[in-house]
């Protein structure tokens, strides 16, 4: 994954294309990036209101959007709250765009897999929801309600040939990436017991915030084939003949072709030796670099290790507390008295059998 700036992210959201594959790699990326969450948003809520963007991208964009949200859920809820502060403007954005009623459709199907999800607060999906449904009845594509639930497969089948074929197609392709999270929905729960746990308030790198392990091994890896690592080169100036860097030689040159041998042995040993320092200043700063994100990374872990020991001793606690109220239900059903022997015990005539009440 390439670095983040806001112009890499401004080039991919402009490059995107309406499939599948591009929306999930970009979504990737955004993720990586999640300390750049608020510039992500912002860069993103930049393109779609655009004048210039294409209405079609429109629905790619909230796609792209609507990926990175719930693809992060598990890392922090950062995205969620930061989108979530735009989407209500987003909304009546959208609804001012004139939109065929596929795409109106697909935006209502959107919402509402964020309302059965959660995805944003609930006052923010109440609010989208009633511009969006305002919108929904205005267009008058209420009578593609029974198609709603009408899969990619056949949405693909009933089309027509050629490009209409190829665009259903690739529509289809894109509403798939919504049922995608649905096979990791029922951990929803788990999901938010781990938000807590997240160090990371966003920033840029050097200012304390802890890199993700993807990009902490990225750098290590990428020491790997530093200057100091580069053998060939080494083993080079190893092997430079002792004259370039003695003086005294020059004494002992008797002609100008030996001399011009050695300039030119000089200015090669020079080059060399001049590029391989400024690879060694570059590496040197890698290193720094390095060694500063795995400071920020300890510190990080440490961090979490301690919300880990708090949420222990707080769950521990609560389990010792389930034990108690076990202990003194167990205490409590001995004490009751044993139902069976009760009218044994009280004198009382036994029960009449289903063959007493017949002979009588």
């Amino acid at each position: 994954m390439s670095e983040f700036t806001e112009p890499i992210l401004e080039r991919k959201l402009i490059d995107l294309r309406d499939s599948q594959k591009e929306i999930q790699s970009l979504s990737q990326y955004c993720v990586l990036h999640r300390l750049h969450c608020k510039a992500v948003v912002k860069v993103w809520y930049k393109y779609k209101n655009i004048k210039t963007t294409a209405v079609k991208r429109e629905l790619t964009a909230m796609y792209l959007a609507n990926d990175v949200v719930q693809n992060s859920k598990k890392r922090g809820p950062e995205y969620a709250k930061e989108f979530g502060m735009v989407m209500r403007k987003v909304f009546e954005h959208l609804a001012d765009m004139d939109f065929d009623d596929k795409t109106i459709m697909s935006l209502v199907r959107l919402i509402g897999i964020w309302q059965e999800r959660q995805i944003f607060d609930k006052k923010i999906l109440h609010e989208i929801s009633k511009i969006w449904d305002q919108k929904h009845k205005n267009s008058g594509a209420a009578k593609l309600t029974g198609q709603e639930s009408e899969s990619p497969k056949k949405r693909r089948e009933s089309s027509g040939s050629g490009t209409e074929r190829r665009k259903s197609s690739e529509i289809a392709e894109i509403e798939e990436l919504l049922d995608v999270p649905l096979q990791t929905s029922d951990s929803n729960e788990l999901d938010v017991e781990t938000l807590t746990l997240s160090p990371r308030q966003g920033g840029s790198p050097g200012s304390g915030d802890p890199p993700e392990p993807e990009e902490l091994i990225q750098a290590l890896q990428d020491l790997e084939n530093s200057a100091s690592s580069d053998a060939i080169v080494r083993e080079k100036i190893a092997k430079l003949p002792p004259e370039v860097s003695e003086v005294a030689r020059i004494e002992t040159l008797q002609s100008v072709p030996e001399a011009k041998v050695l300039h030119g042995q000089v200015e090669e040993a020079s080059t060399l030796l001049d590029d391989y320092n400024l690879r060694l200043q570059e590496e040197l700063k890698d290193r720094k670099k390095v060694g500063s994100m795995i400071s920020e990374f300890l510190s990080a872990q440490r961090d979490l290790l301690a919300q880990a020991e708090e949420r222990l001793e707080l769950y521990l606690d609560k389990l010792d507390k389930i034990h108690g109220v076990k202990d003194e239900l167990k205490s409590h059903i001995a004490a009751l008295p044993d139902i069976p022997v009760l009218p044994a015990s009280t004198g009382l005539a036994p029960l009449p059998s289903a063959g007493d009440l017949f002979t009588h």
